[in-house]
């Protein structure tokens, strides 16, 4: 019985988050749980249970006795969070065997290709999820790939606002392509380079989109 409640929660909570992602709350709205939970088919409790969660995660705002509400998108998070991921990826791959990465290249190249021809946001997101997933699926160390997935959580609804640009999915495209190249030749150093450009290059564009402003080098 725990198990399958926990099942659940777990789907309520990802239906919840693909309603965030596609925008169909809007930032700083308040979630109302009665008509969510009806439209959703499930009982006010596993509703809670994954809204709670995903206040833990900072995707939204829980206010005691009054509900939950969509969190807004911080500038402060972005800055903290982006460099911290970028450093850990590119720890996960100089960890990771030269010849298993070069392997694994023409998966890569595929992947960045169907994220660059993906028809809407989700699905280049999801194309994008992937990519990032099988570059680190050969890490030996499985507490760096579960501190990285933990701190991508809090940063995971910033990319639909970054994929949503299509300039943007094209510069990840060529980084995701030239990354893939290099682990083919077994350059782990330029790999590492590209891999933290990638993520930098995300950073400012998704910054500029925030503040709306056309600055997306950080300079």
């Amino acid at each position: 019985m725990a198990v399958a409640r926990k099942l659940l929660r777990e789907q309520v909570r990802d239906e919840i988050l693909d309603r965030l992602l596609q925008g169909r709350f809007p930032v700083g709205s308040r979630i109302n749980e009665v008509h969510l939970a009806a439209e959703i088919g499930v009982s006010r409790t596993p509703l809670r249970e994954a809204l709670a969660s995903l206040a833990q995660e900072g995707i939204l705002d829980a206010r005691p006795n009054r509900g939950y509400w969509v969190a807004a998108l911080s500038e402060r998070d972005i800055r903290e969070s982006y460099p911290i991921i970028a450093q850990l990826e590119v720890l996960a791959i100089t960890l990771s065997d030269p010849d298993e990465l070069a392997a694994l290249a023409p998966r890569l190249i595929e992947l960045a290709e169907r994220m660059a021809a993906a028809g809407d946001v989700r699905e280049t997101q999801r194309a994008d999820d992937e990519w990032h997933a099988s570059l680190l699926e050969v890490c030996p160390n499985g507490r760096l790939i579960d501190m990285i997935n933990d701190t991508k959580r809090v940063v995971h609804r910033y990319e639909h606002a970054y994929l949503g640009d299509r300039e943007s999915v094209q510069e990840s495209l060529h980084q995701h392509t030239r990354i893939a190249e290099a682990l083919a030749a077994r350059d782990l150093a330029a790999a590492a380079r590209e891999l933290e450009s990638n993520w930098k290059t995300s950073m400012y564009r998704l910054l500029a989109r925030i503040n709306g402003t056309s600055d997306d080098t950080g300079e």
